[in-house]
């Protein structure tokens, strides 16, 4: 090679560098905590946590090694091997630990198969020893599969407990695909591994990326490992120069997790990464790779404590998909094609309202009426955080949680939000109370009925609260209310029991959480001034978020017929009931969100959506507030 070629190789090697290996987010630096002790593992290709006993990793060879497994502290010490009987070190690439009914197993993943050769993989289950100086173990069972589109190479492979199944990623496909494979055959016979789909938020490399490879002998941008954490909520992916974090709400499937944006966690100057594993909790992973006495990287993923969330509240006016569901009044969001029924025209001329009649009969609710409604609602969302959104939105008027992922995947993919949050309640209209967030879920979210024993012909025209709790970065929880009370043309006593029932919820909560509700509470500024609801059954609970800022807004919602403005959409706060902690809404922060010109008429209100012009957001204006939570010293 001409020494002109190598400086220009160089220089691109250090450009591509430069561009994948961005700064680590939350200045999340690796440290090296030793090395491998052992000068018997040389190409260290799979990395595990020990559950039997905290304080081990276990450590195997790549390809032509003996079958032998090695114990290792967290600072790469000796602490013994064992030789697995009955299995054959073809090319092991990964490791994973598991516990299955009770006892902690390992998991050998003979994967590789550099040049796609090989129809048969094989992985190997062995019930996890105590480390001692040398021994031998049976293997307990195998389970061998074979590509549904053929061999391929991986390196790469995890254990998805909630499911029983092992999870492969493809090394050197663009972009790389991930694979399942159950824990237990069944059967001698070679399975089908299961084609999950591809795994998109790693590096994609470019065409320049993939030409130079061979010539610098740098793929940096391939899967070499993967590891999920005990409590199946959080995954790493290790490539060849980062390690890319994930977590995953429950219920949601790992396909989908792995495709949301990760933290990245630069390896530096680190050379020939291979093995990747969570330590003893999913904050901590450890990472080493192919060389004799390789260093051992452990990697702190503390992130600092937050500082604030900011919280937004949001009736979005009538956002439904253009399906007829069931059992659901959905009738006026249909194609104008689906109404030209007899059945519909006459269900339809039998409503009183007049404006009601006409939408039910007129209103054409198409593909595109629908995609201009997202639109506008993700552009109002967008007005937060210097175009960044709000950490929690509670919505209202939301028919389903697949049109609200459809605002999630299409308008907001950019911005973090998790898979949306929706229970279905009783409403006759199908409209629900929902939230969109960027925290990770503590447990399974609830949906609250609002019992109205003195008016139940009207329960139908009721929407529960749904309450949801959130990890926050220092593993303390936020509970979150998000509420649609009864309208203001319903009876006073009916908005009194869901104030009633919220306190009740909030009381039921352990002492340790923060808690906000926020929402459409639905109470109008004059019967506020006649009844003192507010004073009565909110701020003695609450801190209400426009009793400390916003003295400049006049409301969220304008009753034109006399001319008044109400707070109908509130946030609520309440702190830990602690010792430890303080927690307020930061006054500067409260605001109405109406920035965004369609949401202003001519004459200075919230515009509702009106998809025939083409105009407006929604009839109500967006309430934010945030929510600064600090610990005492």
């Amino acid at each position: 090679m001409r020494s002109t070629d190598i400086v220009v190789g160089s220089l691109v090697l250090f450009i591509i560098a430069a561009c994948e290996a961005a700064a680590p987010p939350d200045g999340i630096v690796p440290e090296a905590v030793g090395r491998l002790e052992d000068a018997s593992i040389r190409e260290a290709s799979g990395l595990a946590r020990s559950h039997r006993q905290p304080g081990i990793l276990w450590i195997i060879n790549d390809n032509g090694a003996k079958e032998i497994v090695h114990a290792i502290d967290h600072t790469g010490a000796r602490l013994g091997e064992f030789d697995l009987k009955k299995s054959r070190n073809k090319d092991w690439e990964d490791l994973a630990s598991v516990n299955l009914d009770g006892k902690p197993y390992l998991m050998i993943a003979d994967i590789g198969d550099n040049l796609a050769k090989r129809n048969r993989r094989t992985l190997y289950f062995v019930e996890e020893p105590a480390p001692r100086k040398k021994g031998e173990e049976k293997l307990s069972w195998q389970v061998s599969y074979a590509y549904p589109d053929g061999p391929r190479d991986s390196e790469a492979a995890a254990i998805d407990i909630e499911n029983s199944r092992a999870l492969i990623l493809s090394k050197r496909d663009i972009p790389p695909r991930l694979y399942e494979v159950p824990l237990r055959a069944g059967t001698d016979e070679v399975l089908t591994a299961t084609s999950l789909g591809t795994i998109n938020s790693l590096y994609q490399p470019t065409r320049r990326d993939v030409a130079l490879a061979p010539k610098i002998k740098d793929w940096f941008w391939q899967p070499v490992g993967m590891d999920i954490s005990e409590d199946n909520l959080a995954a790493v992916i290790l490539t060849y120069r980062a390690v890319y974090y994930y977590q995953r709400q429950p219920g949601q499937d790992w396909l989908e997790a792995l495709n949301t944006k990760p933290a990245r966690i630069s390896l530096g100057n680190f050379k020939n990464a291979e093995s990747v594993a969570f330590g003893d909790n999913k904050r901590s992973v450890f990472v080493t790779g192919e060389n004799k006495h390789s260093r051992l990287l452990r990697i702190d993923l503390n992130e600092p404590e937050v500082e604030s969330v900011t919280v937004m509240s949001f009736n979005v006016q009538n956002l439904f998909d253009n399906i007829d569901d069931p059992g659901k009044d959905d009738k006026a969001y249909l194609p104008l094609a689906a109404k030209q029924t007899e059945a519909h025209i006459a269900a339809c001329n039998e409503i009183e309202v007049d404006s009601w009649r006409d939408e039910c009969l007129n209103l054409d609710w198409s593909d595109a009426a629908i995609d201009h409604k997202l639109d506008v609602l993700a552009a109002t969302i967008r007005q937060t955080n210097g175009g960044s959104g709000a950490d929690i939105i509670a919505m209202q008027e939301v028919e389903n949680a697949s049109i609200l992922d459809r605002l999630r995947t299409e308008k907001l993919a950019d911005l973090g939000y998790q898979p949306a949050i929706l229970v279905e309640g009783t409403d006759i209209r199908g409209i629900d109370v929902a939230i969109l967030s960027k925290l990770p879920l503590a447990n399974e979210p609830q949906l609250h009925p609002l019992a109205l024993p003195d008016f139940p012909e009207r329960e139908g025209d009721t929407r529960g609260v749904l309450q949801a709790t959130f990890v926050l970065p220092d593993d303390s929880l936020l509970t979150a209310f998000s509420v649609h009370f009864p309208a203001p043309y319903h009876p006073t006593q009916m908005r009194i029991a869901a104030y009633e029932h919220l306190i009740s919820l909030l009381d039921a909560l352990p002492d340790d959480h923060h808690a906000f509700a926020a929402g459409d509470f639905n109470t109008t500024s004059e019967e506020d001034e006649r009844e003192g609801l507010l004073d009565t059954f909110a701020r003695p609970h609450w801190t209400l978020a426009h009793d400390v800022g916003c003295d400049d807004c006049d409301g969220s919602y304008f009753y034109h017929t006399d001319s008044r403005w109400s707070f109908l959409d509130m946030i609520f706060f309440s702190p830990a009931r602690g010792e430890k902690t303080t927690a307020q809404i930061r006054g500067d922060s409260v605001r109405i969100a109406n920035g965004f010109p369609p949401q202003v008429s001519e004459n200075g209100t919230p515009e509702r959506f009106r998809s025939e012009k083409g105009t407006g957001v929604s009839d109500h204006w967006p309430m934010i507030a945030t929510i600064e939570l600090t610990e005492k010293q």
